[in-house]
């Protein structure tokens, strides 16, 4: 699991946290009190991602009873987390399931770890996690086994791992130092865009799938500085425009990925994510950053059941929609992700129609900083 101080870095895994959040207070729900007395429901929460030298397991239970209110509940750190667990990953080697090595994971405060918990209804400290440090090979399978000595109960799961190194190349778009992002155009058959070839590592079977990454999400950051002409202060903003999800196609030894972004709808982009200018000031644009994240079946699988039957307050169900953890009372996602991100700088003939063009006049773009 990646805890990011970056905002952008949530966007990929975002409606999982909100399907789990859902099961966690769920206990406010008339319709899931009365399916079962009091019983604990392990949660396994986890993004593993070759680019972070820490690893996080979120673990918790989700709590149900019937005769205290979900409020109150949610306000004790024991009624969230188990006194005692036993964490460890399995790492199983890709070419015949055979076991590798075994991690042990160990408990921390992700406080501690520097990912305070957003304020809000629930508790804030302390907010655990179990951490590992090792590498990840994406020449193995990943095995997640929870062991509760207390009631006995082993859930588990299990994820390949996506490469983002070397194995996610771009065609069309370079991240080369004068890779440039050009919608100066307006016509409707004008687009920019982006298209990737994955390369799995050699070998690779599991589950019938001969690649790890099955589905991918573009999101642009346009970069730009506020300038307040009258008193000379510079303010720093950027917007994220989603691109949103792809799912990979096979071709050869490789899959692929292709966006075609239309003009227009960089545009509306830049022109709702800027807003109209304060008074006294213009905008500088600055370079923008490109974001590919690669994500597995496992996360296509349970984005899909999310869009059918819905998450939060209007799904139709309590439960989360999909899980991949195994367990007679658990439930998760335990996957992986890649990401691959570059530097894209604005065409002198874009920054002249957003400057001179009256579909961003309000934006008052004056320039750039580069």
């Amino acid at each position: 699991m990646r805890f990011s101080k970056n905002k952008y870095m949530k966007k990929f895994f975002l409606p999982a946290i909100v399907a789990l959040t859902c099961l966690l207070v769920a206990s406010c729900s008339e319709k899931f009190k009365i399916a079962a007395p009091y019983k604990n429901i392990t949660v396994i929460y986890s993004y593993l991602d070759m680019a972070d030298t820490a690893h996080y397991v979120r673990i918790q239970k989700a709590f149900l009873d019937q005769n205290k209110s979900a409020v109150i509940m949610a306000q004790t750190a024991d009624s969230s987390y188990y006194a005692s667990l036993n964490v460890m990953i399995k790492r199983l080697r890709i070419a015949d399931s055979t076991l590798a090595d075994t991690i042990h994971l160990y408990r921390v405060n992700l406080y501690d770890e520097g990912y305070p918990k957003e304020p809000g209804t629930f508790f804030t400290v302390p907010n655990y996690a179990y951490k590992f440090t090792n590498k990840l090979n994406v020449n193995y399978l990943y095995r997640i086994i929870v062991t509760n000595p207390t009631t006995g109960q082993v859930d588990s799961a299990t994820s390949p791992i996506i490469d983002d190194g070397n194995d996610l190349n771009f065609i069309s778009t370079s991240f080369s130092d004068t890779a440039t992002l050009d919608f100066a155009a307006t016509s409707p058959n004008k687009f920019f865009d982006v298209y990737c070839q994955y390369a799995a590592p050699d070998n690779f079977l599991y589950e019938n799938l001969t690649s790890p990454a099955a589905t991918a999400q573009v999101i642009i950051r346009f970069n730009w500085l506020d300038s307040d002409y009258t008193t000379n202060a510079t303010t720093p903003h950027s917007f994220d425009f989603n691109a949103g999800f792809e799912t990979l196609n096979p071709m050869g030894n490789y899959t692929t990925i292709e966006y075609k972004i239309t003009n227009m709808q960089l545009y509306n982009a830049v022109n709702s994510g800027l807003g109209a200018a304060p008074a006294h000031v213009f905008r500088l644009m600055d370079k923008c950053n490109l974001y590919v994240y690669l994500g597995t079946q496992d996360f296509v699988n349970y984005q899909q059941n999310s869009l059918v039957q819905g998450v939060g307050l209007t799904g139709a169900e309590i439960e989360p929609i999909y899980t991949n953890v195994k367990g007679s009372d658990a439930l998760g996602l335990f996957t992986s992700r890649g990401m691959k991100q570059g530097l894209l700088k604005l065409t002198n003939q874009t920054m002249d129609s957003l400057e001179l063009g009256s579909l961003n006049a309000r934006n008052n773009i004056k320039g750039r900083v580069h």
